[in-house]
């Protein structure tokens, strides 16, 4: 008998074929009298039932279906080389042309980074479009840094820091690089947040833009309330990353170097 509404089993579409509870990471189902049947509440909701049931016999009742898509017979293939040329050939842009960027194009790096996986499907990442109000925020955020640099004079007379403020103007334009839009990842959990922030990297470069991860925004966003308040941050949530995006006014000629990667094998 099933127990759990979240994951909705048509049996009469259902074949018995047992994909779905064999590919089921939580156990939630299994076959009974020949159909898929859920068994358990523990559902992570992942959709993997949904996209492996070969007759379409599965939805889940959180989700909007409409937004499910069917594979081509063909199915769909990365290209390898033409992604690694990719990797290799991008940089971090730091200037920009004063142009903004479209709706259609920021709601598609929004999509990518809502698609990308997290752990245990938790999907607790959630976004902050910034265009008008960055100037706002970057001058809270350099405020910050004028306040870490007065403590890191004083602390650089004792003990060796990791880097060195007096290095940085600290004026319009040194966190987001006169960027035209900036989207935060914000979550309690960092690699969920960081992996949604690079597909949503990939995505804007597609589309012809250029990004840059502020991470200098960052630093001064976990040490400043003034930057919590202002972007109405939960007690346990974080600002784990911030893209400054935009049409990149730089043509580059030619990848950059690397270091060898280090390797052991075990």
């Amino acid at each position: 008998m099933d127990i759990n509404s979240t994951v909705i089993i048509n049996k009469e579409k259902c074949i018995g074929c047992g994909q779905c509870c064999k590919d089921c990471p939580s156990h939630v189902l299994e076959l009974q009298g020949g159909k898929a049947t859920t068994v358990s509440e523990q559902c992570l909701k992942c959709g993997h039932c949904i996209a492996i049931c070969p007759k379409n016999a599965v939805t889940i009742s959180e989700y909007d279906m409409s937004e499910v898509q069917e594979i081509e017979k063909d199915g769909y293939s990365l290209d390898p080389k033409q992604l690694m040329q990719h990797l290799m050939f991008r940089r971090s842009i730091r200037r920009y042309k004063n142009i903004p960027v479209e709706s259609e194009k920021i709601n598609r790096i929004i999509e990518a980074g809502r698609y990308t996986p997290t752990g245990s499907n938790e999907q607790g990442v959630r976004y902050i479009v910034l265009q008008n109000s960055i100037p706002m925020l970057e001058e809270a955020g350099i405020e910050k840094f004028k306040q870490l640099k007065k403590i890191a004079s004083v602390l650089s007379k004792f003990i060796r820091l990791p880097y060195d403020l007096n290095k940085y103007k600290l004026e319009p334009g040194f966190l987001f690089q006169g960027a035209p839009l900036l989207i935060l990842a914000i979550s309690e959990d960092d690699v969920d947040a960081a992996l949604a922030s690079m597909s949503m990297e990939l995505m804007a470069e597609a589309q012809g833009l250029g990004t840059l991860y502020a991470g200098l925004f960052i630093r001064a966003a976990r040490h400043s309330k003034k930057i919590r308040n202002m972007l109405n941050l939960k007690k346990k949530e974080k600002v784990v990353a911030g893209l400054a995006i935009g049409y990149p006014d730089v043509i580059y000629q030619r990848t950059a170097p690397r270091k060898k990667a280090d390797v052991q094998l075990i």
